[in-house]
């Protein structure tokens, strides 16, 4: 059973396009973002309140596309005669409905999703004379869409694109927050709403997949590790859709997912030379698909890692890529043991996130990362706030076992390898799954002329985002 829900978390995008059609003007929106989170729904939102027409480009070519606009555009306005037209081109075809359009009072929006198609037809250039000659004076809202972040970002909104500067609002639309994921799931606690956010990440479809009538194993079983399941094939769709080589780079990702996350490291393990793998990683960077990470103080390019950007991939290419033949051959039960023993490995990462965003954006901290050096001492949190001189140094604990005064004590110490700036106040952060000891409350209740301590359950890490 897949649970249903309605229009979450963008309601900020929906209003400023709402108020860039108010203004009346002949308008270009620029709308973009990895696939499935919900950029379509912002638009099918708008031309419900306001009124317009909705068109979908695809892979069929350039005529099949534009005749496939003419048909939608007859439907549409009641137009069976405009389905029949013989337009040879984009332009001709836009002569003519902005024709229509001004004779009928028709809707002033147009959406064209995965405007990419097109450019990949080379449409791009003539949709650049289309709105210089005759949309830009029509007074049509004209809102490109797109999924291809590498396209959007490059042909669309780039420099050298023939688009350049003419946009007059661009959207890029994120995934949901874990503030809003919790919507999605009010049967569970807030361990299992962790666990959930770890394997989907905030993709509104995605998420839809999982219900909480379910466990989160019953869940993996039924919606993520069977053939015929949406999620079993997603990961590699979406590859595929971006990447033209996607056997070289599946096996950089799943390196990466299982931890391998310097240059050294992936070479090693992928066996690609590093002007090869260079190249490789800088693609996956560019397409968002990666990110590029350095210690938060004293870092140096050469102590850079790499990390998976959202959940649902790197939990993809941790379980489901690997393993995906214990899946076709039905041994699920193997594969479900093995992501058993190794999830409170995976989901320490997933918590350290969650904090760092908490941090940034509940807690008012203005640089939040995580801190290491080439002799392998680590802090999974560092935050700064340069306007109060202060530093927070936080450690993230996923296992059994409450947290410790010795725990306190370690993270104090590794806390003084960090280069601040010693007018710094220095605060510190202990996040633990299962709690802490009586000794290590009363180590913090004992300091209380000493350094601010912050002893989060994930309880308490909950209160902090409803606060």
């Amino acid at each position: 059973m897949v649970q249903q829900y309605g229009f979450l978390d963008r309601e900020a995008e929906l209003r400023a396009l709402e108020e860039e059609y108010d203004r009346g003007r002949s308008s270009l929106a620029v709308i973009y973002g990895r696939r499935r989170v919900g950029k379509t729904e912002i638009t099918l939102q708008l031309i419900k309140k306001k009124g317009g027409i909705y068109f979908l480009a695809d892979r069929r070519g350039y005529r099949a596309n534009l005749r496939e606009f003419q048909r939608t555009v007859a439907r549409e306005l009641d137009l069976p005669l405009f389905a029949e037209a013989a337009f040879d081109s984009w332009t001709e075809m836009f002569e003519s409905y902005t024709r229509v359009l001004k004779e009928r009072d028709g809707p002033r929006i147009l959406v064209v999703d995965e405007y990419p198609y097109l450019i990949e037809e080379g449409a791009n250039e003539e949709f650049q004379r289309i709105w210089d000659t005759n949309l830009s004076k029509s007074g049509m809202f004209l809102i490109l869409v797109g999924s291809s972040m590498g396209m959007m970002e490059n042909r669309v909104l780039g420099y050298g694109s023939p688009l350049y500067g003419r946009r007059n609002i661009q959207l890029r639309v994120g995934k949901l927050p874990f503030r809003e994921v919790r919507k999605f799931f009010p049967r569970y606690g807030p361990e299992k709403v962790v666990e959930a956010y770890g394997l989907l990440d905030g993709i509104p479809l995605y998420l839809r997949q999982f219900t909480d009538h379910l466990s989160i194993e019953e869940n993996l079983r039924r919606n993520y590790l069977r053939k015929d399941a949406f999620l079993f094939e997603e990961g590699e769709f979406l590859l595929r859709e971006e990447l033209r080589e996607p056997r070289r780079y599946f096996g950089i990702l799943r390196t990466i997912a299982r931890g391998k996350r310097t240059f050294g490291e992936i070479a090693d393990d992928t066996g690609l030379d590093k002007a090869s793998l260079s190249k490789y990683l800088s693609n996956l960077h560019e397409l968002h698909i990666i990110t590029e990470d350095l210690p938060l103080v004293g870092g140096k390019s050469r102590m850079k890692r790499y990390r998976i950007s959202d959940n649902y991939l790197k939990a993809w290419f941790r379980y489901v890529n690997p393993n995906k033949a214990l899946v076709e051959t039905g041994r699920i039960d193997e594969l479900l043991e093995e992501i058993r023993k190794d999830l409170p490995a995976y989901m320490g990462g997933v918590l350290e996130d969650i904090v760092w965003d908490i941090l940034y954006h509940d807690l008012g901290w203005q640089k939040v990362g995580g801190w290491w050096n080439r002799r392998g001492d680590e802090i999974d949190i560092v935050a700064l706030d340069p306007l109060r001189k202060r530093v927070l140094f936080g450690e993230v604990k996923w296992g059994r076992r409450k947290a410790t005064p010795g725990d306190l004590e370690r993270l104090m110490e590794r806390a003084e390898m960090v280069p601040v700036t010693p007018e710094y106040a220095k605060e510190y952060l202990l996040v633990s799954r299962a709690g802490f000891t009586k000794g290590c409350r009363e180590r913090k209740d004992g300091m209380d002329k000493g350094p601010a301590i912050g002893l989060w359950t994930l309880s308490d890490l909950m209160d902090k985002i409803t606060a």
